[in-house]
């Protein structure tokens, strides 16, 4: 019985970490057929989209290349960070990113 309740306790307490984290995927308008297509698999984090063209200036002067995808703590800090290469689509599969997320949830 004690093993059972560790268990739903170590579960609920991951499922609370998960609202922690954010997934920010950022693209531009013109770049959409780019998107990143694994978004909706990945567990632990909350996953948001949002276009480049409705962002700050300074946020919009930071990012280089489209689409980019930003792994944000509780407390606002970037804890990851993926972007395009020349071809203008992401590379990372969606693996490395749980894989991501699975170690700043452990941490």
């Amino acid at each position: 019985m004690k093993n059972l309740i560790t268990i739903l306790l170590l579960f609920f307490a991951l499922n609370i970490s998960a609202q922690n984290l954010k997934l920010i995927h950022i693209n531009a308008k013109w770049n959409q057929d780019n998107n990143y297509p694994h978004l909706r698999g990945l567990k632990n984090v909350d996953v948001q989209m949002a276009f480049l063209e409705d962002q700050t200036a300074d946020l919009r002067s930071k990012i280089k290349a489209v689409p980019v995808i930003l792994l944000i703590d509780k407390h606002g800090k970037p804890r990851g960070q993926w972007q395009a290469d020349l071809t203008f689509k992401l590379t990372v599969t969606q693996e490395e990113v749980q894989d991501w997320v699975n170690r700043i949830l452990m941490d």
